[in-house]
């Protein structure tokens, strides 16, 4: 089931026959207070997840989240502000599936993917899905000196490291419902975070960086993707090792993406609607 997350800055408190109770309201801001109104929905509507409630029609809020972290598709807005300019927004999907975790760009026709390998290695595979081909990074492999270490960052959008330098300024909800609200800041930037534990998932994350503003908006949650079939499909691509990448001087698409930057080793991960890497000012 597919959960949309309504671009509504109001609060809304959702009640749902017998089986939820009012559902907490979550604020897409942690530094806004906002005025709280109700809304009620039918018991046969679907369930909707929008940026001030997370609800499940056969959830209780009283009792433990019913969704699997470990499974789903995170589809995310990503906009960023230099100075008093417009934004500029691009797409990210995120899709776990048991020991691999994907960011999909559409935008620009790239999914990067990340393997647990024994609990302690990780594989990369950039694909390029307009071409139909992968490039595939070793576990553990030292690229141009750093290893991909952190699995958390990639399953998340940000790391464990991070999060455990936040401040918890409140929390409230149950369940998938629940909700964290926490800052970070330090004389170079200023974070402010609503995170939804029981998922592990961003609900809303904003940096503030110098005269840089970058935005993390989610915008819905599907339990319900064949997550199998996105991942199978990708596997089927026709591969190169990275290390064999200079040796082939025949082959256009690789002459072509390592011009283009998109095979050199700590790429950010991060690519705007031009396919330009965006950085990880939340990497920490």
């Amino acid at each position: 089931m597919k959960y949309l997350v309504l671009p509504s800055l109001a609060l809304a408190t959702y009640v749902i026959s017998a089986l939820l109770t009012a559902a907490p309201s979550l604020a897409t801001s942690v530094t806004t207070d906002l005025d709280t109104h109700s809304s009620k929905v039918d018991t046969h509507t679907t369930s909707i997840l929008d940026a001030n409630n997370l609800a499940k029609n056969n959830l209780d809020t009283h009792t433990k989240c019913e969704l699997e972290a470990g499974n789903l598709k995170a589809d995310y807005t990503v906009t960023t502000r230099r100075g008093f300019t417009p934004g500029n927004s691009t797409e990210i999907s995120l899709l776990r599936y048991n020991n691999t975790v994907a960011h999909q760009y559409p935008q620009v026709g790239i999914t990067e993917t990340w393997t647990m390998v024994r609990n302690k290695l990780i594989k990369p595979v950039r694909y390029f899905d307009k071409h139909e081909r992968a490039i595939e990074y070793q576990p553990g492999e030292s690229i141009h000196g750093r290893v991909e270490k952190d699995f958390s960052f990639r399953y998340q959008l940000i790391s464990n490291t991070l999060l455990n330098k936040m401040t918890l300024e409140r929390s409230e909800g149950k369940g998938c419902m629940k909700i964290e609200y926490l800052t970070y800041q330090n004389s170079k930037v200023d974070m402010t975070l609503a995170w939804l534990p029981e998922l592990k998932l961003i609900q809303h994350f904003r940096v503030i960086e110098k005269n840089t503003t970058r935005e993390w908006s989610l915008v819905s949650v599907d339990d319900n993707v064949n997550l199998e079939a996105f991942f199978e499909s990708r596997d089927k691509y026709k591969a190169t090792d990275y290390a064999d990448i200079g040796d082939d001087h025949t082959d256009p698409f690789l002459t072509n993406m390592v011009n283009q930057g998109f095979i050199e080793a700590g790429a950010s991960g991060f690519y705007d609607q031009n396919g330009n890497a965006i950085g990880e000012g939340h990497r920490h």
